[in-house]
């Protein structure tokens, strides 16, 4: 029942992040806004749809894999903090030498105004965060419960977009955003009994590991030699 729950969650979960994006249906409380999809996406925004998608695809499978591999790297270097650094070093130089290459312009990288500055300051720390968390959070529940969230994500988008871009909201994102809730809910469910089953087995096993060490004891005390006593018993006088 927990592995059925676990694959029916995500399935649910995933359908309803791909409704959201996929089916409208009629619009939500029939409201009306000014789009700025012109303004914020340019003019050749259909152009590039389908290299939008090839490219969300690649970003998926490359963060799912490396949210499995995270599981043996904790298990060899269990430090999260300096774990971090390292990654958000890497990824600096990365980013540095891809935006380089597709912008070499030098004025480009001038941070003109505060607002510039605290936007790279915040996305560094958050993304330091992020990190830090995701890397103990897997540690501890393994990779399949950080990763579950992550449908959450277009539910949230959909939910700013629509208070601060003025997108419409439309019925196909509402049951899309409930059916990402209601299966992360099945899964965690399942990951929850998984869990308890492991935290029972680490106290049995923690139990059996002290019988076992009470045993030995027993058996040593009982084993040891008095010197005060003779070592071959004594013989009768016949």
């Amino acid at each position: 029942m927990r592995s059925m729950g676990k694959i029916i969650g995500t399935v649910v979960c995933v359908s309803g992040a791909a409704g959201m994006a996929l089916f409208k249906g009629p619009k939500l409380l029939n409201l009306e806004f000014q789009t700025t999809n012109s303004i914020l996406l340019g003019s050749n925004g259909r152009d590039t749809w389908l290299i939008g998608c090839l490219f969300l695809i690649g970003s998926s499978c490359a963060w799912s894999t490396w949210l499995i591999l995270q599981v043996h790297v904790s298990a060899f270097y269990p430090d999260h903090l300096s774990l971090t650094a390292w990654m958000c070093l890497f990824a600096a130089l990365q980013s540095g030498i891809l935006t380089f290459i597709v912008e070499p312009n030098a004025n480009s990288w001038k941070l003109n105004s505060p607002l510039q500055f605290f936007c790279c300051f915040y996305a560094g720390l958050a993304s330091a965060f992020t990190y830090f968390a995701q890397a103990w959070c897997i540690s501890k529940r393994g990779p399949l419960f950080s990763a579950m969230f992550n449908p959450l994500l277009t539910l949230i988008i959909t939910l700013l977009a629509c208070l601060f871009l003025h997108e419409v909201l439309y019925t196909g994102s509402l049951i899309g955003g409930l059916a990402v809730i209601i299966g992360l809910y099945i899964v965690l469910w399942g990951k929850a009994k998984d869990h308890q089953d492991n935290n029972e087995g680490e106290k049995s096993s923690h139990k059996e590991k002290q019988n076992d060490e009470t045993t030995l004891s027993t058996q040593v005390s009982e084993c040891s030699i008095d010197l005060e006593e003779p070592l071959l018993p004594e013989t009768s006088a016949n």
